[in-house]
């Protein structure tokens, strides 16, 4: 009967061994997919005591319709095959080599950090009237800037400078930012007061603070600094919530310059 059991046990702990590693990664693409999605707390601490009746708990919850399951099929092969996303969009641009399929893959290779594919897939776009094409010029020039290439980043900012949704972009600090570095002072700091309108564009209005400390002093970025701590203080909670790490940069830039 003893010997019975142990052969059982033995049985049981060796069948547990060999799905470790996929139990494992089932709960670690949960943890995963429950922090993308800003997923309640409640689901990190059952993912995590319970790693596999938890784990399924969670699928169950999120990913029951077929559609669904296939999402999360893909979403499994991302999280743990390398250059999965990447191959496939290459399949298909290979399949059809339109301007859109293009665009999605260059943002892929900018999102990993292969900043000189995706210069080379973009400006294989740009031609005719896509040269003034809003998108493809801000790709250029996050890909440029990440590549330090600021005369490029310049040169594809003022392609696009006058459109209106640019001005709020992440983008136009890149180009204010290469403006600066290329040694246009003067025109830099146009381009970030362009961007300082109150109580809206916090991350602009930072960076326009860090650049006002490099270039001009402390003195001259808590200027700007004092006017965005008064605007944080009449915020409600849910402006905060929606600006909480821009805040957050503001209070510690604010407490490293006010000391």
């Amino acid at each position: 009967m003893l010997s019975k059991f142990l052969l059982t046990y033995k049985f049981h702990s060796y069948t547990m061994i060999r799905l470790y590693p996929l139990i494992l990664g089932i709960q670690l693409f949960c943890l995963y997919h429950a922090y993308s999605k800003r997923s309640e707390q409640k689901w990190f601490w059952i993912i995590i005591i319970f790693p596999f009746i938890g784990s399924c708990i969670y699928l169950y919850h999120h990913f029951y319709s077929r559609n669904n399951i296939d999402n999360l099929r893909e979403g499994i092969k991302e999280t743990f095959v390398s250059n999965y996303t990447i191959n496939k969009l290459e399949q298909k641009v290979k399949f059809a080599d339109t301007y859109t399929n293009k665009m999605e893959l260059a943002q892929e290779h900018i999102k990993v950090g292969n900043n000189n594919r995706a210069v080379e897939i973009l400006e294989s776009c740009y031609t005719g009237d896509y040269q003034n094409d809003l998108k493809l010029n801000t790709n250029l020039i996050t890909a440029h800037y990440e590549n330090q290439a600021y005369e490029k980043v310049v040169y594809y900012g003022k392609k696009v400078a006058d459109k209106k949704d640019f001005d709020k972009s992440n983008e136009k600090i890149s180009f204010a930012w290469a403006t600066y570095k290329v040694g246009n002072k003067e025109e830099a700091k146009k381009l970030f007061q362009s961007m300082d309108h109150k109580f809206c564009n916090y991350m602009q209005r930072l960076e326009y603070a860090y650049f006002l400390e490099e270039a001009e002093g402390e003195s001259a970025a808590l200027s700007i600094l004092n006017e965005l701590m008064e605007e944080i203080q009449s915020m409600d909670n849910y402006e905060k919530r929606l600006n909480k790490n821009e805040i957050r940069n503001i209070k510690h830039l604010y407490k490293q310059l006010s000391a």
